[in-house]
């Protein structure tokens, strides 16, 4: 598998397109699933403090996590020469020396996070589970990184499907047999396992424990300063559960991780895009004209996909949470605009990001997530002292608005033109979310009348996407086409 040749821009071309189309259509319904299992079935049914502890459980297991690989897995990525069986061996054994550490501090140590974040016995054992389940799938990096850095994702969504499906069939399944806390730790060991075996069997990749220095010297100088942008993004994103718990609570917390899942959802059509542009970008390094256009349609799918998404979250909330979900969730409403606005920027930033990180300028980015880390730090238990949960939403919207100093950062490199790309999806939106807000607080007031205004959000922005912009649409499809 890891025997590989230099891939012409055609290829590379070609590879993208079939790579988002598959990946985007499944990926898209399996969110869906993950998200209406977890923020509207489990969040009717669950009291807001169990929402609260599972999360608050995954972020202490997601802040090992980012000490995991010290961006070896990246580094495989990003290299430009072939991959050798060396880099593969050495990536695998410093990596599982690091997270069998790492899993047993985890194990070890789950009754102190349970102390500290006040955590009942069946929340402990669930950081627990949660830690073995860390240990399983990080079995699965070398192979998956490899099939990333090949453009050749369809074997990811198997095993994505197989562990979604596993996970949220159990979950829903052991929360109605009065399971409590322990479904959540059924569901993730289940994935966990599932999940490893099945990578193996469709992506069989030889592993072994061996490090060479040589191998393991270059792709550290690459991994360290890419991991640190990791590790200063954790620190930064997971404030929250982290440190704010101990303010708010796992009240507090449940309303911010649900307002922040509903806002963030539209970014996993992103995050499809950006885990498929990386490997390009880094393949269109020394091409920029090609570099040029690539961001661009980038930045113009992305946008296209997830600026109605979250505008038309945005119009059907209120009535949503009042006759859908529960009003136990009404003081989340305030938090999830908030929220709202910084992924309508994170569009921009992280595209620009992904794109500096790609082409090398590992050491700016890490500036950059160093300046946000502290902004976050400074501003959040600040305005959370003050205002409450409510707080961490506000902090988010305020430092949203330094995104702009990407487009400034990128510009100095290579020209783009960002508001060109993202001006069409942005004006169809709002004028479908305005729509969409007066049909929802009039007539919404179940699944039966909520179903007609998500069908009349995708008529309006299709109408008017098609009205204002055919030629754009057309002449990016059919180039699309015949890439």
């Amino acid at each position: 598998m890891n025997g590989e040749e230099a891939m012409p821009l055609n290829e590379i071309k070609r590879r993208v397109i079939t790579s988002f189309m598959s990946l985007t259509a499944r990926q898209i319904a399996l969110r869906a699933i993950s998200f209406i299992s977890l923020n509207i079935i489990l969040a009717k049914v669950l009291p807001v403090e169990t929402l609260g502890i599972f999360n608050i459980a995954t972020a202490v297991v997601t802040f090992f996590a980012f000490f995991s690989d010290i961006g070896l897995a990246a580094s495989l990525i990003q290299k430009k020469e072939a991959v050798t069986d060396a880099d593969i061996k050495t990536v695998f054994t410093i990596q599982q020396l690091i997270i069998t550490t790492l899993s047993l501090i985890i194990i070890i140590g789950a009754p102190f996070a349970g102390s500290f974040y006040g955590l009942n016995a069946d929340g402990i054992w669930l950081v627990r589970v949660l830690g073995v389940a860390f240990f399983l799938s990080s079995l699965k990096v070398v192979p998956a990184v490899l099939l990333e850095r090949e453009l050749r994702f369809q074997p990811l969504v198997v095993v994505e499907i197989a562990e979604t499906l596993v996970f949220n069939i159990l979950l829903i399944l052991s929360v109605f047999q009065g399971l409590g806390l322990w479904s959540f730790s059924i569901a993730a060991l289940s994935r966990g396992v599932i999940g490893t075996i099945l990578i193996y069997v469709l992506a069989p990749v030889k592993v072994g424990f061996k490090v060479e220095k040589a191998a393991a010297k270059q792709l550290l100088s690459f991994g360290i300063p890419f991991q640190l942008n990791s590790m200063l993004a954790l620190l930064k994103d997971r404030l929250v559960p982290l440190v704010i718990a101990r303010m708010v609570g796992p009240v507090g917390i449940g309303y911010i991780t649900w307002s922040q899942a509903l806002a963030f959802l539209p970014l996993e059509v992103m995050n499809i895009i950006i885990r498929i542009t990386f490997p390009a970008f880094s393949r269109l390094q020394d091409d920029k004209p090609s570099l040029s256009k690539a961001i661009g349609k980038s930045l113009f799918a992305t946008s296209l996909f997830v600026y109605p998404v979250l505008f038309g979250l945005g119009a059907i909330l209120p009535a949503f949470v009042s006759y859908v979900v529960s009003p136990k969730w009404q003081p989340a409403v305030s938090s999830f605009y908030l929220f709202a606005f910084s992924t309508f920027w994170a569009v921009i930033s992280t595209t620009l990001t992904n794109v500096l990180n790609a082409v090398g300028k590992i050491k700016l980015t890490l500036k950059l997530m160093i300046f946000w880390t502290v902004l976050t730090w400074v501003l959040t238990p600040v305005l959370v002292s003050v205002y409450g949960f409510t707080g961490v939403a506000l902090a988010s919207f305020i430092i949203s608005f330094t995104s702009v100093i990407t487009v400034v950062l990128i510009k100095r490199f290579i020209e783009i033109r960002v508001l060109d790309a993202v001006y069409l999806p942005t004006l169809a939106s709002i004028i479908m979310g305005i729509s969409v807000y007066v049909f929802a607080d009039n007539f919404v007031r179940g699944w039966e009348t909520l179903i007609p205004a998500v069908v009349l959000g995708i008529i309006i922005y299709s109408a008017f996407i098609l009205l204002l912009g055919k030629n754009r649409v057309y002449t990016e499809l059919k180039s699309l086409k015949n890439a």
